[in-house]
């Protein structure tokens, strides 16, 4: 791990201006610099560069980051490899972090298990025949670091060689105690190594090689794996999944034989039924996906549940449709890439897929569909895909728009409170101002947003107030979600000018002001629990938040 102290040099070392203007030219307009976004055509510049913030935005297509972010995007790199990069062009040593984090141990385990794996099936002619007989590459094989689990404890006998104690194997999942004593969770089986998003080993994937039972099998749950919570593959392509749609398949042979085929924008679940947390990972992705399991009855209710899990997460999903008894190894390995591409093409979105798979010939199969499909539609965030879905559904059936089952006009996402212009003007101020961050700090203003994306940013500020080197570049480094980091960048080219002393005091008097919001929410709620105690303790704090707000406005004016 590259120590802080590194990261915060390169980041305050970096011009953004000359990084940039390496990729493309810039022109100075005013405090900014302006040119043609790299990221999408233009023939008017709307990509612009702010060299006090150190970020950049392009109001055509919303791209916007940090220096870091930018090398990240055209480089396609990872977060610690553009900070490498970086650090090589300014003459920067990359210092690493070298105190052993707490499951330190869990991942050398995991590492030093994938080289056993790895270094036996080298030496096994049926697993790499199995695997030449699947259809795959050796670059396929190498990138993926395939391996092979021997029949008896051949890992218990070399742990201690290999400098690994066995009560850590034990913990990483890879001994496992049975009536004869401690013995390797895996034999005789084909290996997938599982990564982190930062390219850990944290667990396995293994599938025997004839018919026995059961057939796949997967890493217990680990302080460091948890088969819900990550996706196969999403290491090796996760490049790739920022120029396309991403394609969600079930199975590690699905995706290594897309992969082998050429067709990378691919990853696979874990041998269970989509979770949230997955969703949630792929949504970092674009916020599209299309879903492609197998062709039986099994893979269609699969895709079903896949379907609203991805709806609920703010993913815009589509189902290919697979032939019967097909799945998407067989389909690419028969008809190639070109072939699986041209089926992914034709993909429906859940209105269709749903309706393409019913018998609407009566009145009652017609409502029970639209009300499956109303169901579904709660479950879209995003305003305007809500309304065109909501309309396109209304318009198959020929219906009034406001008669569809418990259909407001609004998602049941949306019917939260939704964040203000005023709410996101102030945390836009916070990310910028360190002084405004430690007041946010002092208040919690992040415990009274409404927005999650909002108290997110928030948060960051509040935890990194007093960190050296501190403004918007460093946060949006620290997110994960592409759509939020845009965001933040685009803030940035709002021109509030530097904060006076009347500007802190008034943002002060907006933070109790919004503070004092989520108190009287709370207050109301408690007396519906009726909790009164609770609810007066709240008004008196609301009332004396109000209070201080009017005293900073009577300063002010």
């Amino acid at each position: 791990m590259i120590k802080p102290e590194t990261i915060e040099q390169v980041r305050t070392s970096t011009d953004i201006v000359e990084l940039v203007g390496g990729y493309l030219p810039l022109k100075r307009v005013g405090r900014n610099y302006r040119g043609l976004c790299p990221f999408h055509s233009e023939r008017s510049p709307s990509f612009y560069v702010n060299p006090e913030r150190q970020t950049y935005h392009c109001f055509g297509c919303g791209a916007g980051g940090s220096a870091i972010n930018f090398v990240m995007v055209t480089e396609k790199l990872e977060f610690p490899e553009a900070v490498r990069f970086l650090a090589k062009r300014l003459g920067i040593t990359v210092e690493e972090d070298r105190m052993p984090g707490r499951n330190q141990a869990l991942y050398d385990a995991c590492e030093q298990a994938a080289v056993f794996y790895e270094q036996q099936l080298a030496r096994s002619s049926s697993a790499q025949a199995y695997l030449e007989r699947r259809g795959l590459g050796r670059e396929t094989v190498r990138r993926f670091r395939l391996g092979y689990a021997p029949p008896g404890n051949v890992l218990r006998g070399q742990a201690k060689r290999r400098g690994l104690a066995e009560v850590t194997l034990v913990s990483a999942g890879l001994l496992v105690k049975r009536e004869e004593g401690l013995t390797d969770y895996f034999y005789d089986r084909v290996m997938f190594p599982v990564f982190s998003l930062s390219g850990k080993v944290i667990g396995f994937g293994a599938r025997v090689m004839g018919d026995s039972e059961p057939k796949y099998l997967n890493s217990p749950d680990t302080a460091v794996f948890r088969k819900g919570d990550i996706l196969y593959g999403v290491f090796q392509t996760k490049a790739y999944l920022r120029e396309a749609v991403p394609i969600l398949v079930e199975g590690n042979f699905d995706l290594l034989s897309l992969v082998n085929a050429g067709v990378n924008h691919v990853v696979a679940g874990l041998g269970t039924a989509l979770t949230p947390a997955q969703a949630q990972l792929l949504r970092r992705y674009g916020g599209r996906a299309i879903i492609c399991y197998d062709g039986d009855s099994a893979g269609r209710k699969a895709s079903r549940r896949a379907l609203e899990v991805l709806l609920g997460a703010g993913v815009d999903p589509q189902v290919a449709l697979m032939p019967d008894d097909t799945d998407p190894d067989d389909y690419v390995r028969k008809h190639g890439g070109e072939g699986l591409l041209a089926l992914l093409n034709q993909a429906l979105d859940f209105v269709d897929y749903l309706l393409a798979a019913r018998r609407l010939d009566s009145v009652a199969e017609q409502r029970l569909a639209v009300a499956e499909l109303a169901g579904l539609l709660k479950l879209v965030g995003d305003k305007v895909t809500h309304e065109l879905y909501a309309n396109r559904i209304a318009d198959r059936f020929r219906l009034d728009r406001r008669s569809l089952p418990q259909d407001s006009g609004q998602s049941a996402i949306q019917s939260r409170p939704r964040p203000t212009g005023a709410e996101e003007r102030l945390v836009g101020m916070v990310a910028q101002h360190q002084e405004l961050a430690r007041q946010a700090r002092e208040m919690r203003l992040s415990d009274a947003l409404d927005d999650p994306a909002l108290q997110t940013v928030c948060r960051l500020a509040e935890e990194h107030a007093d960190d050296v080197g501190y403004g918007p570049g460093m946060l949006i480094d620290l997110i994960d979600e592409e759509e939020m980091r845009r965001r933040l960048a685009s803030w940035t080219f709002v021109d509030e000018g530097r904060p006076t002393d009347g500007t802190l005091r008034q943002v002060g008097a907006r933070m109790r002001t919004v503070k004092a919001g989520w108190l009287r929410r709370l207050a109301d709620a408690a007396y519906e629990r009726g909790d009164t105690e609770r609810a007066d303790l709240l008004n008196a704090e609301r009332s004396r938040l109000l209070g201080s707000a009017a005293a900073e406005r009577s300063v002010r004016s």
